[in-house]
């Protein structure tokens, strides 16, 4: 292949049940790729399988904890023994928009963009542990499953979705901006070390975008008004553009890119 078709690859999509990580399996399925859809609830990796499989795609649902290595690891080892997985995207992510210790302001009060919780709220353990296990453990569990196939094949993809938060300061958002730098820098790391086999290894790091996680900030007045002040551009993205930069990413015309972080934000981090 010398093009943008997908034609008898399989990509593996974490959080794909919804949101960008269902954009991007839609946008892979459309370019001709077997797309495994891996979340952790069923009705939505189904209703995600079936868009892609009513569009004319294939898909498989694959539904499992990302937080749970044992539940993981069975559901991926299964898929492999079906098929070899060429692509794989790193997307499942989670965010509790909180200080990491409680802030010295009123009861009640936020800070930062609208849709925050109260400063006054620190982030418990289990919700720092979420954040970083969601983004970077299981990210790296998925690395190690599917790797060694596209080492010995002498091809892969692997696309690990960051955050533009990571080139700016939101507040409350310090956990979250932790884990997409801890997997930008994975980026980097992994692909210098599996250049030499033909596998790349790139990161697409959004700016805003509507998703279920983030329609608080989307749907109100305050939010959108604080993001036409914010984004040159004036706007939000549309989940499809990342899903277009994905297909791109995983196809044989961008076999000498790796190790490179790109931005999608509308010029936010400028």
């Amino acid at each position: 292949m010398t093009d943008l078709s997908l034609a008898g690859r399989t990509a593996l999509v974490s959080g794909s049940g919804r949101g960008i990580g269902r954009a991007i399996a839609q946008s892979l399925a459309e370019a001709g790729a077997r797309t495994i859809i891996l979340a952790r609830h069923a009705e939505q990796v189904d209703e995600t399988v079936r868009l892609i499989t009513d569009a004319g795609g294939e898909a498989i649902g694959a539904a499992a904890d990302l937080r749970d290595p044992d539940a993981v690891r069975e559901t991926v080892e299964a898929q492999l023994a079906e098929h070899g997985i060429d692509i794989l995207v790193n997307n499942a992510g989670v965010n509790f928009k909180r200080p990491f210790i409680p802030l010295p302001v009123r009861d009640g009060a936020t800070v930062g963009q609208p849709g925050s919780g109260p400063a006054s709220v620190g982030m418990p353990d289990e919700e720092w542990d979420a954040i970083l296990d969601t983004h970077v453990r299981a990210s790296l569990q998925l690395v190690r499953l599917v790797g060694p196939g596209m080492l010995e094949r002498r091809w892969g993809r692997v696309i690990n979705i960051g955050s533009s938060a990571v080139g700016r300061a939101p507040n409350l958002s310090g956990p979250y901006k932790v884990a997409k730098g801890a997997l930008m820098h994975f980026t980097k790391a992994l692909a210098k070390e599996w250049a030499e086999w033909g596998v790349t290894v790139n990161a697409i790091a959004p700016g805003h975008f509507r998703t279920d996680m983030s329609k608080a900030l989307h749907d109100s007045p305050e939010g959108q008004a604080w993001l036409r002040e914010r984004i040159p551009m004036r706007r939000a993205g549309d989940v499809r553009e990342l899903g277009a930069l994905a297909a791109y990413l995983s196809s044989d015309l961008a076999s000498f890119m790796t190790g490179q972080i790109i931005y999608v934000d509308g010029g936010e981090t400028l």
